[in-house]
């Protein structure tokens, strides 16, 4: 009853107090609040400045990691130009300078096998799965399961131990030049059977399967549709129509898209290329079936830059580079949700071979070639 009636007191205290408003008491009152307010403020400063410090260690986190140095790459996609473009954008992300050496498919793979002692090259860069196949198989590459390896389901399109992966289609087409084709008064070739018409001797260029992936295509192709020994006859018969076999896959497209042939045997991105430059060149594709390419990248064993040879082959897969790519080269991209631009082709835009699978035919590579160079390239000439 004590503390009650005291509490009492207090509390008319307190009553009378507010009711006087006279200066000493308002002072009071604001003196025992200052420091409950004081001590809020600094609270509340507290938890911001924390919030902010865990905002920005999560940036940090999703920024790629500067490696710096450089990056070698062999075998070169397209126009040094449009690949510059690229290789800013990676240097800006990873600081690493970054150097392409333009080669066939065929000069890489032998250039990678000589250099096996002390590699020279960082990364294999494209061109057709056949020598990613070859060099996993000789055990010159290195595995590496990143970013494009876990997107792609099983199958044809990466090697199972991560050894290589595929990262861009293409499909095999005849070039034509109207202009030629006018002078002999002959069409533009649908079908493989109409190259062997006598109306094209001397006008057909075609890359050596010995040196290029994309005539190497060709020939498995073939193979698929035909058989090996029905390929090889084939091949002599179209070979009597051939004007010249180059070292390059590309190159072909080019000198049709120049005049300098009738026809011309390369992948339809190469003959987009041609088409996007203005030049007078015509795209068709064989109704009996054409063969297609995965077009590979790998890291070469003993590659000096590893981490950046790592970081290039995961920027390939992104969806930024696979756009481009369609965009300026008019390869087919593999990353789910990158579409085709306008006015490319898909494999589901041509008839394909049946059951063809380049993964398998890139296996059996060295011994087809070695079989052209002995009944067909060997007879060049004589």
């Amino acid at each position: 009853m004590k503390a009650f009636r005291y509490a009492m007191a207090l509390l008319l205290v307190s009553v009378v107090l507010a009711a006087c408003a006279t200066p000493t008491p308002v002072v009071q009152v604001v003196t025992q609040e200052v420091p409950v307010t004081q001590q809020v403020v600094v609270t509340q400063e507290v938890e911001v400045t924390r919030q902010v410090e865990v905002e920005v260690t999560h940036e940090v986190q999703v920024t790629p990691t500067p490696i710096g140095g450089q990056l070698v790459l062999y075998a070169c996609l397209f126009d040094p130009d449009k690949l510059q473009v690229l290789f800013e954008t990676f240097q800006e992300r990873y600081g690493v300078e970054v150097t392409c050496l333009d080669m066939s498919s065929g000069e890489a793979l032998e250039r990678i096998r000589a250099e096996a002692a002390n590699p020279q090259g960082d990364v294999l860069f494209g061109t057709t799965n056949l020598s990613h196949v070859n060099l996993a198989a000789e055990g010159l590459t290195e595995p590496y399961k990143g970013v494009g390896w876990n997107l792609a389901p099983e199958g044809p399109l990466k090697d199972p131990e991560g050894r290589w992966t595929g990262f861009y289609y293409g499909v095999i087409g005849f070039a034509c030049s109207p202009e030629r084709l006018a002078e002999i008064n002959a069409p533009c070739p649908t079908s493989w059977e109409e190259l062997l018409d006598p109306v094209y001797a001397g006008e057909i260029v075609i890359a050596s399967p010995a040196a290029s992936g994309t005539s190497f295509t060709v020939l498995s192709g073939l193979a698929q549709m035909r058989g090996v020994d029905g390929a090889f006859e084939y091949w002599k018969q179209m070979d009597a129509n051939v004007a010249q076999y180059t070292e390059s896959g590309s190159a072909p497209a080019r000198m049709a898209a120049a005049g300098e042939f009738a026809v011309a045997i390369a992948f339809a991105h190469d003959i987009q290329v041609q088409q996007d430059r203005g030049l007078p060149v015509e795209l068709t594709f064989p109704a009996e079936g054409t063969p297609f390419e995965i077009g590979g990248i790998s890291i070469i064993k003993g590659a000096k830059n590893m981490a950046a040879a790592q970081a290039w082959v995961d920027y390939v897969f992104s969806e930024a580079f696979q756009r481009y790519h369609n965009d300026v080269a008019h390869r087919i991209p593999v990353v789910p949700g990158v579409s085709l631009s306008e006015g490319n082709y898909g494999l589901e835009d041509v008839k394909l071979i049946d059951g063809y699978d380049p993964t398998e035919w890139a296996a059996q590579r060295d011994d087809l070639v070695a079989r052209w160079q002995e009944e067909i390239g060997s007879l060049r000439g004589q």
